[in-house]
C-alpha cells in the first residue's frame, strides 16, 4: 500500500506516522520518502485502517 502524505517532511512527522501505524499492526513493514511524500507499508490490516492510523498520527493521507 502506497499513501501519498503532503504534510510529512521531517523525521519526526515519519516517527509519529510509523508509530500510529505500528499502534495497530507491531509487525508492519513501513518505508517512508521524504522527498516524495510517500509512505509505503506492507501489513495485513486494510487500507481503509493504515490510512486511519495515519490521519489518526495528525497527517492528511490518500492512496498513491
Amino acid at each position: 500500500m502506497i499513501f501519498r502524505v503532503p504534510k510529512m517532511s521531517c523525521g519526526h512527522c515519519t516517527s509519529a506516522i510509523e508509530k500510529g501505524i505500528k499502534a495497530k499492526d507491531p509487525t508492519a513493514v513501513i518505508t517512508t520518502d521524504l522527498d516524495l511524500r510517500l509512505v509505503t507499508v506492507q501489513s495485513d490490516l486494510a487500507k481503509t485502517d493504515v490510512q486511519k492510523a495515519i490521519v489518526d498520527a495528525g497527517y492528511e493521507a490518500s492512496a498513491a
